[in-house]
């Protein structure tokens, strides 16, 4: 997968959705809005617990209104403040997931003092989707980074 996960930190998935984004900050705060839980709660998830050091464990849980919650889990596998995430995403029980060996890459490349160009990666083995999940995978991802950048 071209410009994807790198080599050492794990092997390169079968699929991957990505979603590219500027966002109105410097890369250490958008980094920050990634790894710090208080901030983290203000636009992620409605709680977050997070052991943020590389082999260190996150769970999220994210209200999802009628559907409920949903609780995101993972572990961070690269951090490079400023620059880099790398941390595999998974989900707790319920329903089995087309997704194996979920990972996500965040790159930073600063765009200037107050901005900011965000690539998300979410590659993953297992089923491969259709164009109607693809495009909502999509979406859920463009969504969240959209939160993400009406902090700043």
């Amino acid at each position: 997968m071209p410009g994807g996960l790198r080599g050492s930190d794990m092997s390169r998935p079968k699929f991957a959705v990505s979603v590219t984004r500027v966002i109105d900050a410097p890369a250490e705060a958008v980094y920050a809005a990634w790894t710090d839980p208080t901030i983290m709660q203000r636009w992620m998830a409605r709680k977050v617990e997070a052991d943020v050091r590389v082999g260190g464990r996150y769970r999220n849980e994210v209200d999802a209104g009628e559907a409920g919650t949903f609780v995101h889990t993972g572990e961070y596998l690269v951090l490079e403040p400023g620059r880099r995430i790398v941390q595999t995403f998974g989900g707790e029980g319920g329903d089995e997931s087309p997704y194996r060996d979920e990972h996500l890459e965040i790159t930073l490349r600063s765009l200037g003092p107050e901005r900011t160009e965000l690539t998300l990666i979410d590659g993953w083995n297992g089923q491969g989707l259709d164009n109607d999940d693809t495009a909502a995978t999509h979406s859920a991802w463009a969504a969240w980074i959209d939160d993400l950048a009406k902090l700043f």
